[in-house]
């Protein structure tokens, strides 16, 4: 397996980096200028866009931090992973993320969110 592209863990940073000039650092490390981010709550397209996401989301989760929970899972330009918040009490939400990459940046792309796990089909 090929080593993880340096924008995973700077994404992983960047979640849980509340210091505005290093989460600028980081998002712009990351990403690329017209990544789209998409979830069940947000659209935005942009890096600032996604900068100023991140600011809202560490706004209205305190003190939680998001993890990594699973490997990667990646072929050619596209990638999924499976995420935690994780509240200093113990409360957690869990999601996945759908990536594309930009192969000649290194970065990402496009961002695919989803929350909860998925439901067994009946």
């Amino acid at each position: 397996m090929s080593p993880e592209p340096a924008c995973f863990a700077n994404i992983r940073a960047a979640w849980n980096e509340r210091d505005p000039a290093k989460l600028r650092a980081l998002v712009e490390s990351a990403v690329t200028p017209g990544v789209t981010f998409t979830d069940p709550q947000h659209a935005i397209s942009g890096r600032e866009a996604f900068y100023e996401l991140i600011r809202a989301f560490h706004a209205r989760v305190g003190d939680a931090m998001l993890k990594q929970t699973s490997v990667i899972d990646m072929h050619h330009d596209r990638a999924r992973y499976a995420w935690q918040v994780v509240w200093p009490d113990g409360k957690t939400f869990d999601g996945l993320d759908c990536v594309a990459l930009d192969l000649d940046e290194m970065k990402i792309s496009r961002i695919d969110g989803f929350f909860g796990p998925l439901l067994p089909r009946e």
